[in-house]
């Protein structure tokens, strides 16, 4: 099941507390591309298969990370981006 564009920028702002759309987009690009360059295979596919086309899309991108990041430094990764 693929969650709308509007649904998912609207969990996306309330639970990460943005204050516009585009700012909770933003964030979920981010996240999207640093999560994608670290997943691998059917856990990659079978989440971009839930997100919208365009978010799905930025998770899918072709950079793959050197190597595997602990949640501590994935979270100061995406802060940092």
């Amino acid at each position: 099941m693929t969650v709308r564009w509007e649904a998912f920028l609207d969990q996306v702002r309330e639970r990460g507390e943005y204050g516009t759309p585009e700012e909770a987009e933003r964030a979920a690009r981010v996240v999207l591309a640093l999560l994608g360059a670290h997943l691998v295979g059917d856990v990659r596919t079978a989440l971009a298969a839930r997100l919208p086309e365009t978010l799905a899309l930025v998770l899918l991108n072709p950079l793959q990370a050197a190597e595997p990041l602990s949640p501590e430094r994935f979270v100061r990764a995406a802060a940092a981006w």
